[in-house]
């Protein structure tokens, strides 16, 4: 059952993503992070460059899980807090190489 969620899934070890959070407009109007998501962990790492290192097919709510590791690229001017993050697919964007 697990080895099906992976097949399914867009993304695999290996792949270089962006993550890219849902975007809205905050009580005044600034367009940026949607409100719903501006304090999750996740948030912080907006518009960083990694590579999927570890792929979980069955997450909570059995959504797939990706181990993001920063390190393999430059993020300096992202700030990010620490150096890998679990994602889940919705945040993240194929990147080319």
């Amino acid at each position: 059952m697990a080895e099906a969620t992976v097949n399914k899934s867009r993304l695999f070890v290996g792949d270089v993503v962006r993550v890219t959070m849902p975007r809205g407009h905050n009580k005044r109007g600034v367009w940026g992070i949607s409100v719903l998501y501006t304090t999750s962990q996740e948030a912080k790492f907006d518009g960083a460059i990694g590579t999927v290192t570890e792929v979980q097919p069955v997450g909570p709510y059995t959504i797939p899980q990706y181990l993001v590791d920063f390190r393999t690229h430059d993020n300096s001017r992202a700030g990010i807090p620490w150096q890998a993050q679990w994602f889940r697919e919705e945040f993240l964007t194929k990147q080319d190489g």
